[in-house]
């Protein structure tokens, strides 16, 4: 966003964005004194489309606030990285009873990491011990 000369900015445009345990937001902003201008980058998660566009609508109605306050040019984009992804559940059934045999509690929870080329997102937690099973067993292959 950009505003007239010798305007100042006052306080940040998005501070009212809090992360629950259905979304989580994370937004930079940057202001460029000299060219008179504000940028405002982040990425906005959400588990569901719902939940998704009820806080890029949030977050567009605040910069847009913001920017008719300070009689600003707004200059928006909203880009869409990876659609919610589901594990099929024979893959599931499989995993769940090789860790099931081998002595590890199972879990099961949602991910906010988007995994490319995965079937299944596995958390480790800290111990080793699941990581190594899972790099020694031949029916998984881990990528990261």
């Amino acid at each position: 966003m950009y505003w007239q000369p010798g305007q100042t900015p006052e306080g940040p445009v998005l501070s009212s964005l809090s992360n629950d345990h259905h979304i989580r937001c994370s937004f930079v902003e940057e202001t460029d004194e000299a060219a008179a201008g504000c940028s405002i980058t982040g990425v906005v998660r959400a588990f569901d489309e719902r939940d998704l566009r009820r806080t890029v609508e949030s977050v567009l109605r605040d910069i847009s606030a913001a920017s008719a306050l300070r009689e600003a040019v707004l200059e928006a984009r909203a880009v869409r990285l990876a659609m919610p992804a589901v594990t099929p559940a024979d893959v599931l059934a499989a995993l769940t009873l090789d860790l099931q045999d081998s002595g590890f509690p199972v879990s099961f929870g949602r991910s906010w990491s988007f995994v490319t080329g995965a079937e299944v997102a596995c958390g480790t937690g800290d111990g080793p011990e699941l990581a190594g099973f899972l790099l020694g067993h031949p029916a998984w292959v881990v990528l990261a």
